[in-house]
């Protein structure tokens, strides 16, 4: 059902502005509208002053410094159930708890850094070395015994094997700068590339990197940590360091754990707060003011504006003006909708709203498909065995999730496997033929069986009359409500050509006499004459093709008989070719497989037709859709 809505303004002195929006907030049941959509009301936009809006300002930067850090400390809202969680700020006030996070920020954020920086240089050192590990190995046969003297300095080369000269020229300028007293070895490292490497004395350093700056070659240069030598040595400290690299990354990860041990509950709350006071700035955009006072306007629950009145009394005083509007049908037009049922039939709020929100003011279909679809699905599916394990299945999913449309569905999915056991004792199935294999019979009838098929197709057709009459019932009292002559012919004479036809079917079966024919038909010319005249001169052409149409709604419940049906086949099917099977393990596998696939196609089907048969021929009976939701404003800390 609707709760219902009270239109609400507010009018105080703008010294009084953050008290009024603090106090709104902890309440947490005022929905505030911009103003902008109420030109009832006589005042201009609010200005946010220059103080405000760099207020705002400071609170988004810093929360983005909170976020990057929790990012840094490898915490993410899906660490935890709840990621708006947090504990209560150990300030006095936001202004205070603003401060503390602030010098908060400033204590952790360089150690964060510091050690990030250290990760992510040891990281990338890491996967750096082993391509010095390759290029080094494929030099050890080629190092020249002068490498291993002390006052020797040894440089590596690389060269693509298209310009070998250029190492060539290179080799003998040093050869002749050092009268002969380096060594250089050339050789192939692979199929592209050829090195060289070179030992001279460190005499002649200088004038021998002059020689190489003014040639197109590549150098070995190696990390300054692993020095300089010949490539065994500079390998062999390669590997001491790729050894060692993996402790220190551990030790960083050590610290960065115990500083989030230690602060991350302190950075959700610094977040949440600062966050409740980004949306408490952000929400003066929809005030007005004049001169001396803000302006408020907004909707809250009837039973709640008591409690806020009452609130903003204490906290602001006197000098604060509130009072209920008139629900003029301009305002209706705009009332949020909140919906409030009875604790069975809430899972059932979010298939409605997945189609749309109702209309504030009118008829919420919740509690009518809580009662209808499980019963539906149960007539589906109709098997003990298939129903006892999506209960299982749904029991499972509901202790998963806390909230939220998956544990709704899954809800939902218990409701109809309940149903599914009882029409399955009904019926007589387990696991389609099994049970009576087992010597388990129906306690109403056998829907496979043939000559029960008609009675199994009749209690489809009456189900979808009651169904759509109930509709049809609750369109008609909607339109006198709202007084809408064209919807109440549209309807009445739906449901009065309706009634007509189960009269003329009833007279012609021989369940009702022969006197009953007449008015029948008369009856049902009547209601096709005011279902067209409902819709002007067209009526004469649609009116008879609307209703059927209206014909056509009935027959679509028959899809609870036919889909039912297809489920106890494929289940006679499986259990069949077990029999048939010449080995007991391939009939139990084929079996298994073929009743897995009926299961899960009786998950899914029976909750789709259900579905279907609730928003295509039932709520278009009488359902207005539309609605705006019911948002609050409110504090996000839970």
């Amino acid at each position: 059902m609707n709760v219902e809505m009270l239109p609400l303004q507010l009018v105080g002195l703008k010294e009084n502005l953050h008290a009024a929006i603090r106090t709104l907030r902890d309440v947490g049941c005022v929905q505030i509208d911009d103003l902008a959509e109420a030109p009832e009301v006589a005042a201009r936009p609010l200005s946010l002053d220059r103080k405000t809006l760099r207020a705002q300002e400071e609170l988004g930067v810093l929360v983005a410094r909170i976020e990057g850090l929790l990012e840094m400390l490898g915490h993410t809202d899906k660490d935890s159930a709840h990621p708006v969680a947090a504990q209560p700020c150990e300030a006095p006030t936001a202004a205070a708890c603003l401060e503390e996070a602030r010098q908060g920020l400033e204590a952790l954020l360089p150690r964060v850094q510091e050690l990030t920086a250290r990760r992510d240089r040891l990281q990338a050192e890491l996967s750096s070395l082993p391509r010095y590990e390759t290029t080094l190995r494929k030099l050890l046969p080629m190092i020249p015994p002068g490498a291993y003297d002390p006052e020797n300095v040894t440089v590596g080369l690389l060269v693509s094997r298209t310009h070998v000269g250029v190492l060539d020229s290179i080799g003998r300028r040093i050869m002749d700068l050092t009268a002969g007293r380096a060594e250089v070895v050339a050789s192939d490292v692979d199929a592209v590339t050829r090195a060289m490497l070179v030992v001279f004395p460190a005499a002649y350093t200088a004038d021998t990197e002059s020689i190489l700056g003014q040639e197109d070659v590549s150098r070995l240069r190696l990390p300054a940590r692993l020095g300089e030598g010949p490539p065994d040595v500079v390998l062999e400290k390669l590997h001491r360091r790729m050894s060692a690299i993996p402790g220190e990354l551990q030790e960083i990860e050590q610290a960065l754990s115990i500083l989030a041990a230690d602060w991350i509950q302190r950075l959700l709350t610094w977040r949440a707060v600062l966050r409740e006071e980004i949306d408490s700035n952000s929400v003066l955009s929809r005030f007005g003011e004049t001169d001396s006072t803000f302006v408020l306007v907004g909707w809250v629950p009837k039973e709640a504006f008591a409690e806020v009145e009452a609130a903003l009394r204490d906290e602001v005083g006197e000098e604060l003006f509130i009072q209920p509007l008139p629900l003029t049908p301009e305002l209706k037009d705009r009332a949020p909708v909140c919906l409030k049922n009875p604790r069975p039939a809430r899972p059932f709020e979010s298939l409605v709203s997945l189609l749309a929100l109702p209309r504030y003011g009118h008829t919420d279909p919740t509690q009518l498909m809580a009662f209808f679809l499980p019963i539906f699905f149960g007539m589906i599916l109709g098997d003990v065995g298939y129903g006892a394990l999506l209960l299982i299945l749904a029991l499972f999913l509901i202790r998963k999730f806390d909230r939220g449309v998956a544990r709704d569905v899954a809800v939902v999915l218990a409701m109809g496997s309940g149903w599914a056991i009882v029409f399955g004792f009904l019926y007589g199935e387990l696991f389609g033929t099994l049970g009576e294999e087992i010597g388990m019979h129906a306690l109403w009838f056998d829907r496979a069986s043939a000559e029960h098929v008609s009675s199994l197709l009749i209690m489809s057709l009456v189900v979808g009359a009651v169904h759509i009459t109930l509709g049809l019932l609750i369109g008609i009292w909607e339109a006198a409500r709202d007084r809408s002559r064209s919807h109440l012919l549209e309807r009445g004479g739906m449901l009065l050509g309706l009634i007509s036809l189960f009269l003329i079917v009833a007279v012609a079966v021989e369940y009702l006499p022969q006197g009953f024919m007449t008015p029948a038909i008369a009856g049902m010319i009547l209601g096709i004459i005011l279902l067209g005249s409902s819709l002007g001169w067209l009526g004469l052409v649609m009116g008879p093709i609307e209703f059927i149409g209206l014909i056509g709604n009935v027959l679509s419940y028959l899809r609870i008989a036919a889909i039912g049906l297809a489920s106890v086949y494929l289940a006679k099917v499986a259990n069949d070719l077990a029999g048939m099977a010449g080995s007991l393990l391939v009939g139990i596998i084929l079996a298994t497989l073929i009743h897995a696939l009926n299961l899960v196609l009786a998950a899914f089907s029976p909750t789709i037709h259900s579905l279907r048969l609730h928003y295509v021929e039932f709520f278009r009976k009488f359902y207005e859709g539309g609605g705006r939701a019911y948002e609050p404003f409110r504090s996000t800390i839970r």
